[in-house]
């Protein structure tokens, strides 16, 4: 305490008032002229005041500095700056080049340098006016500079001590600097690089700073401003290539620019002097000497500096300048009005090039630009020179924006200097850091000329060089002018030509074009795209996700109108990649890319994310269309993953991508010259090799899947492809995995941007309608579900089932329904055009293949269509376009057009499905076209299958209905009064519920919209429908009481699936508009179910309701008739289009003749489906006794392929056992699917053989036309192309209808043979004994209809005997008419003496058989004949034998009979017909045993050797009369057992067997 006491007390105090005094004078001396002006002498003493505060007390080698905001005259504030600081050199440039670093204005500067004297603790004591009076001198700096926020002003003070700082470094250092500069040019070897060291130290270097810094950043020695730095002068990018210069034989000294500011003197980048330190023979080291060329240094001759005075001879001597001449002097005053810091830098062709230009521009000013690279490649210093007039701030900014676009750098320094001439000149110097782009002088010369010219003439020149000197000038003075300044500055005239022309095009054809470019100025992961548009601005909401969906990324967007966009509108988008892909390697395909891009714009390719692939996995537009359709169909398949997981998986794995599409066009382009199968193999190899690198199972499952699909194609018309149409993939659907079931033999996906489609087919023939469908993600789930049900439905016509859908992708929204009705035609042409561009054609009776596609199939020409749900006015379309093709079906390939037969005016669909519902109300005792049936149902009366069906019986009362639109409800219905009014609305053009009259609807009803969000119900609609006592309901609860309302009859004559299972969910039923109001079919209440319209009700929802005792078939039993319709009407064309050809037949009469021809096509049609229903009661009959052999039959099915049990929804065979043991059989809706199971594979089987050749079916073939056609064209109808098939489907048909399903299939297996026989043996059988005479009369009598189904029942079994005869007796290979002619007269006789040929015990079994019949209510006649035909069992046996024999058919019979009955045969025989076991191997073994009874007779006849078969017997009875005895025994035994068994006859069956051989 006392020694800080001792010393305050030593402290001085200063005169302030004498310091003051000292310090204005000062301060007046100083001041320059210009600075006393408004400083009078207040304000000098109140600055010397202010400066006096700053200056009190301060520390030698310390600056003090202080700074304030003060009021000046008139109440403007000011700045006021006081710097105290040891005088020293270069403190006023210094501080006067930091303020101006920060914009601000000095606005007074005054600076006395005086002698002061300060006491120990730096208090200012004394000061003397002149600085070379006693004393230290210091520099007083007293600055007013503008105002400016607080902000400013702290950073201000902060940069100011850091820079005095900084001076104080270097002056004090600069000796010690020298000496380093001067080691450093002794080190050097003699020459132009010594000389300039030892130059600059001739006081023309400005030192500021040195150190030296080794490879890993590491600094030493430094000096001046370095030891003043934390990090070292040379960044670290500069101090690599500085080390790698001098690696490489770089000279010394290098010389470059700082990215540095100096922060003493002079504000201007350092230059750095750059020599290497080496240690053991490597550069260990960098020695930088960092500093600024003196002015007078800058403006010395180029003569007196070395290296620039060697460059300076160099030119001389090149161009043999004489230093005396005009061009030598101009020479060297270019060099020297060039900056020298940055000339010796230069290499000699740089240096050239610029003196060259500055020469030039001296005698003929006009715009230059050139550019040169400093050694080190981080600075690029460009020189502009401009007419002095053409200079002006916007100009200079449009120049720099125009070298920071072109190179991505940063601008550090720029300077302008006006030179002789009158030209400016513009010198800038740029940071190009680690990835600035090394521009084109040239091409920067270009653009700053064409920024300076005249505009117009320039675009006129640039449209001239790309080709168009013919319109330049028009071209020029249409749209130049139409460019903004803006347009101008930024892209140029030849942008600008480049855009005219891509216009120009425009307006010859098209609204928008795009056009892919780099400015010289763009990074490298940045591009532009052009989007050309007429017509208005294009939204950004269009064009960005296009861009984007593309990969890019959109960083900005200019628009730029031409003329207000009356000549079009330019849109330029800065792009930047998402992806890897070099913007070069996209430029070099821009082509491709800016049509792909078109195209999208244009709407003719689709927006979303596969377009990506184009840019990130190199592949072609096309080849994207390609992914993309394959992608939709892998989506309608049930693909789970979504678009974008897709396109990354193949963005991901390009090499896999690449190898598809080589796979691909190997298989399928045309044009591929080759070893396709090789080319392929490599593909599909190259794709393995890749696919090791994809590591997710996500992504490898997707590539594989995309492989199977183009594995799986046969054809394409992708290289036939043109605009406007859709590709096309014929698809073998075995080959790809996890298809749902069942799966098509064929099928073809059809994908445009307009529309997309499927047609699915079970067989090579096939057919089915085209349905436009609503489900834009599942339609093909949709088409295979009713693939599946036109299958089954099929079984009654020639094709097996097909069917097809589309989806039109871009339907107007809104109530236009024109507008929306022209574009689902639009997208129906496309569809169907894009079918047959991959369907082979018959031309002269030859196949010919589509043109430009590869066919990896056989030959496939039968395809054809029909009309479906919204389509039905669409054949004529599908036809027109056949027509147009040539396709050799003409207008037989669509179904139902102006020349064909109308579905709806016939009302074929729905009558045939009525066939089904009166054959329903018809077991049941009522008959539906008298009684009055009270009917719900789904549809209106506009509709074809829903309106026809309620006009097919007048008696019928409709209480409720439904469509999409309406609800109708008539409690209680007058059935006349309500008739006619559903007719006048069937009759009107358009109609709905809406339209009926409500004064016809009973009280308490009436007609309700579907979109009311309530509907008023009254006491009759709740007592009808069993509704809550409730006065309100909603529509959905309606129709949900309304299909499960206790009435007759459930109507389906609409779209949708209404009815499933307890057991099913509403996903599984895929129809989800309808899950607020589907019902299960356990609460049906409905007595049966029509199902006139597809789908309305599932499979499983059938069998349930049919379990509790409901009526229903399938919707493919019952509404078959169309389909059925359509066929005969393709079979009739097809027939009559060979007469046309020959010319036999002209277009309007066989139109005329068509037209002719309706009913009985109707009739024909509507008797498949009469006996169809009929064939299906009679398969019902069997009941639980039948239900073995059906599940034999399914196994049998299932294991041929031909049937899936769970797709089909049959139960499994447990169930079906268990269902037995309750004493139940098979359902009708699951004998429907047998029933046609069964047909198709029989019909499978009779085209296989070669039945179909046989003239005796001839007849067949006939029957199946219409009677005019039989009369007029029978030799094109027996030359039919489908001959085959046609006489296979009628002939399965009625062996199923007829026989059942049991009986054709356990024949086959009963004798061994194949299916083909049994059909020709159910042939000969049907015609030797008249069968088709007897059916005929079963369904016209007047009987009951549980007794009828008993005697086709009997009948039935009674022809398989016989023919099981005609197959044992070896003539079910024979030729069908040659064999009856051979059989019939023989079994004619036999017939018409049956009564005396058979036994007594013949004769009672048959009498009791007729007594039986009779009483269970079949007419006599009819019993008579069926036991007839009974009594002839084995008829054909002996009418072959005696026939073989030349012996009287009598006489054999009777040796035939005697022999039966002498042994107990006929017994025998006739107890095993009896036998009726559910087994179905005890039935094939019982079926075996009576044909041997019979068979064994006739091999012992045989034997006769004469022709007295009688006397043979009693001959061989004689001799084996123990023998027979003995074996009579047997036989009296037996006749004794009350139930004989299967066991007794086999063994009985063995006995004879023996007793007969001997």
């Amino acid at each position: 305490m006392a020694v800080n006491r001792e010393q305050k007390s030593m402290r001085t105090t200063p005169d302030i008032e004498s310091l003051e005094k000292e310090l204005v004078a000062a301060f007046r001396e100083s001041a320059l002229p210009g600075e006393n002006i408004g400083f009078d002498q207040a304000a000098c003493e109140e600055a010397a005041r202010f400066t006096l505060r700053c200056a009190v007390e301060r520390q030698v080698g310390q600056a003090s500095l202080s700074l304030e905001s003060v009021s000046g005259a008139q109440n403007t504030r000011h700045l006021r700056l006081a710097i105290v600081n040891d005088d020293m050199p270069f403190l006023v440039d210094s501080v006067c080049a930091t303020i101006a670093g920060f914009g601000l204005t000095v606005e007074r500067l005054i600076h006395p340098v005086v002698a002061v004297r300060r006491d120990a603790e730096g208090q200012l004591v004394q000061i003397n006016e002149h600085a070379n009076g006693d004393g230290i001198r210091e520099s007083v700096i007293y600055i007013e500079l503008e105002r400016t926020e607080a902000r400013i002003r702290r950073e201000l003070v902060q940069a100011l001590r850091a820079n005095l700082k900084d001076v104080a470094a270097a002056v004090t250092d600069w000796l010690e600097l020298q000496n380093v500069l001067a080691e450093q040019a002794v080190a050097l070897p003699e020459g132009e690089g010594a000389s300039l060291l030892r130059w600059f130290l001739d006081r023309n270097l400005t030192l500021l700073g040195h150190e030296i810094v080794d490879p890993e950043g590491e600094r030493t020695r430094q000096l001046g401003i370095a030891r003043m730095r934390s990090q070292p002068i040379l960044s670290e990018e500069s101090r690599r290539r500085a080390f790698e210069w001098f690696e490489k034989g770089g000279k010394a000294p290098l010389i470059i620019k700082s990215n540095q500011l100096s922060t003493v003197h002079r504000h201007v980048l350092m230059d750095l002097i750059i020599v290497p330190v080496e240690a053991k023979g490597k550069i260990s080291g960098l020695s930088i000497t960092s500093g600024m060329w003196t002015s007078a240094a800058l403006a010395a001759p180029p003569e007196s500096i070395p290296v620039l005075r060697t460059q300076h001879s160099r030119l001389l001597d090149k161009f043999e300048f004489s230093v005396a001449g005009h061009a030598g002097k101009s020479l060297t005053h270019a060099l020297t009005s060039l900056p020298h810091d940055l000339l010796i830098t230069f290499a000699q062709d740089d240096l050239e090039k610029l003196a060259l230009i500055s020469m030039s521009l001296i005698d003929r000013p006009r715009p230059k630009l050139h550019s040169v690279i400093s050694p080190l490649a981080r600075h690029l210093f460009a020189f502009v020179w401009l007419p002095r007039e053409q200079l002006s701030t916007e100009r200079r900014q449009n120049v720099e924006k125009m070298l920071t676009e072109a190179t991505g750098a940063k601008i550090l320094s720029w300077s302008n200097t006006l030179e002789e001439g009158g030209v400016s000149s513009l010198r800038y110097t740029l940071d190009m850091g680690a990835d600035g782009r090394i521009p084109d002088p040239d091409v920067l010369d270009q653009e700053l000329e064409n920024m300076v010219r005249g505009w117009k003439p320039e675009v006129e020149r640039n449209l001239r060089e790309a080709g168009q000197e013919n319109r330049a000038a028009v071209l020029a003075q249409r749209y130049a002018d139409c460019f903004p300044g803006t347009y101008q500055s930024t892209y140029g005239a030849l942008e600008a030509a480049k855009d005219i022309m891509r216009l120009f095009r425009l307006e010859r054809g098209g609204q928008r074009s795009t056009r892919l470019y780099r400015l010289a100025s763009d990074a490298d992961h940045l591009l532009r795209l052009k989007i050309y548009h007429l017509g208005g601005a294009l939204p950004l909401s269009d064009a960005v996700p296009t861009l984007e969906n593309f990969g890019f990324t959109v960083l900005e967007s200019v628009p730029t109108p031409l003329d207000d966009g009356r000549l079009g509108y330019i849109h330029d988008f800065l792009l930047e990649l998402r992806s890897e892909e070099k913007c070069e390697s996209l430029i070099a395909r821009s082509e491709e890319i800016e049509a792909a891009i078109t195209s999208v714009l244009d709407g003719e390719a689709e927006n979303d994310a596969f377009n990506q692939l184009i840019v990130s996995a190199g592949i072609d537009a096309r080849s994207t269309v390609w992914m993309r359709a394959w992608f939709r169909y892998l989506r309608q398949t049930g693909l789970s993953y979504g678009l974008v997981t897709v396109v990354e998986a193949l963005a991901e794995a390009p090499g896999v991508t690449a190898a598809m599409i080589a796979q691909f066009r190997a298989l399928h382009d045309p044009d591929f010259e080759g070893d396709r199968a090789q080319a392929a193999t490599a593909a599909i190899q190259d794709g393995d090799t890749a696919l090791v690198d994809v590591h997710a199972i996500d992504d490898d499952r997707i590539l594989r899947l995309f492989r199977a699909v183009i594995e799986s194609i046969l054809r394409t018309n992708a290289f036939a492809y043109r605009a406007g149409e859709a590709l096309a993939f014929k698809i073998e659907s075995a080959k790809i995995p996890e298809l749902p079931a069942p799966l098509p033999w064929r099928e073809i996906f059809v994908y445009s941007p307009r529309v997309e489609g499927i047609h699915l087919r079970a067989g090579p023939v096939a057919r089915g309608g085209l349905r436009w469908s609503d489900r834009r993600d599942d339609f093909r789930t949709e088409i295979l579900g009713l693939m599946k049900a036109q299958r089954v439905k099929n079984a009654v016509i020639v094709p097996t089932g097909a069917k097809g859908g589309f989806f039109a992708k871009q339907l107007p929204s809104g109530e236009d329904r024109d507008a929306f009705l022209a574009e689902g035609v639009e997208a129906y042409k496309i569809f169907i055009s894009a079918l047959l561009s991959v369907t082979d054609n018959i031309v002269e009776g030859k196949v010919v293949p589509p043109e430009r596609v590869e066919r990896l199939d056989d030959d496939d020409p039968y395809f054809v269509v029909a009309a479906d749900k919204g389509t039905a006015s669409f054949s004529d379309i599908a036809n027109k376009i056949a027509i147009d093709r040539g396709f050799w079906l003409g207008d037989a390939f669509a179904s139902g057009g102006s020349n064909g037969y109308d579905h709806k005016a016939m009302g074929i669909t729905a009558r045939g499905a009525w066939m089904s519902v009166q054959r329903h109300f018809a077991e049941a005792g009522i008959d539906v076209q008298t009684a009055p049936v009270r009917v719900v149902g789904v549809g209106d009366m506009s509709g074809d299958v829903f309106g026809n069906g309620m006009l097919l019986s007048k008696s019928l009362k409709i209480v409720a209905a439904f469509d999409h639109r309406h609800i109708f409800i008539d409690p209680n219905p007058d059935p006349a009064k309500s008739w006619d009014e559903r007719k006048r609305l069937f009759d009107l053009p358009r109609s709905s519920w809406d339209d009926y009259d409500k004064k016809l609807i009973s009280k308490g009803g009436g007609v309700f919209s579907r979109s009311s969000k309530t509907i008023k119900v009254s006491k009759q609609i709740i007592e009808l429908l069993d509704l809550p006592d409730d006065p309100e309901t909603t529509p959905a609860k309606l129709m949900t009481a309304i299909l499960a309302c206790n009435a007759d009859l459930l109507w389906f004559g609409g779209i949708g699936t209404y009815v499933k299972a307890a057991s099913e969910n509403h996903i599984e039923v895929g129809d989800p508009a309808n899950d607020k109001i589907r019902v299960n079919g356990e609460q049906l209440r409905v007595k049966v179910v029509g199902e006139g319209a597809n789908l309305g009700i599932t499979q499983a929802a059938r069998i349930a309701f049919a379990a509790k005792g409901g009526r229903i078939n399938t919707d493919f039993i019952d509404n078959s008739a169309g389909v059925d319709c359509s066929d005969n009407e393709v079979n009739i064309k097809i027939a009559l289009n060979a007469e046309l050809a020959s010319g036999r037949l002209e277009p309007e009469q066989r139109n005329i003749l068509l037209e002719s021809m309706t009913d009985e096509v109707g009739a024909l049609v509507l008797e498949d489906n009469r006996l169809q229903a009929l064939g299906l009661s009679i398969a019902e009959k069997g009941g639980t006794k039948t239900l073995p052999s059906y599940v034999r039959l399914i196994d049998q099915f299932e294991d041929q392929g031909q049937l899936n049990r769970a797709v089909e929804g049959l139960a499994s065979n447990e169930d079906l056992i268990r269902r037995g043991q309750e004493n139940k059989g098979l359902y009708r809706p699951e004998l429907a699917v047998l029933i046609s199971t069964a047909k198709l594979v029989l019909q499978d089987a009779i085209e296989n053989s070669d039945l179909g050749d046989d003239p005796g079916l001839d007849s067949e073939l006939l029957a199946a036309f219409p009677a005019a056609m039989r009369e007029a064209h029978e030799s094109a109808i027996l030359n039919h192309q489908l001959r085959r098939e046609i006489i296979a489907t009628k002939l399965a048909n009625r062996m199923i209808n007829r026989l059942g399903l049991i009986d054709p299939f356990e024949l086959a297996e009963e004798e061994g043979c194949s299916l083909g026989e049994v059909a020709r043996a159910f042939v000969m059988a049907e015609r030797l004994f008249n069968a088709d005479g007897i059916w005929r009369e079963l369904e016209v009598a007047e009987i009951s209809e549980d007794i009828r189904i008993t005697l086709f029942d009997r009948l039935a079994y009674v022809l398989r005997s016989h023919m099981a005869d005609l197959m044992r007796i070896g003539v079910s290979d024979d030729r069908i008419g040659d064999t009856v002619d051979m059989l019939a007269p023989g079994v004619n006789l036999l017939n018409e003496h049956v009564q005396k040929l058979i036994t007594a015990e013949g004769r009672l079994q048959a009498a009791k058989q007729v007594k039986d019949l009779v009483k269970a209510g079949a007419t006599p006649e009819i019993a008579d004949k069926i036991a007839n035909i009974y009594m002839n069992d084995g008829a054909a046996g002996i009418a072959f034998l005696a026939h073989s024999r030349e012996i009287d058919p009598l006489d054999v019979a009777l040796a035939f009979t005697n022999l039966g009955s002498q042994l107990g045969l006929d017994w025998a025989q006739m107890t095993a017909t009896r036998i009726n076991p559910s087994d179905p191997w005890d039935r094939l073994l019982v079926a075996g045993l009576a044909r041997d009874f019979q068979q064994m007779r006739l091999d012992f006849l045989r034997r006769t050797r004469g022709k007295d078969m009688q006397q043979f017997v009693e001959n061989w009875a004689e001799r084996n009369i123990d023998r027979v005895a003995q074996f009579r025994k047997i036989m009296d035994r037996a006749q004794q057992t009350p139930k004989p068994s299967i066991a007794m006859l086999a063994q009985i069956a063995g006995q004879a067997r023996l007793l007969l051989s001997r």
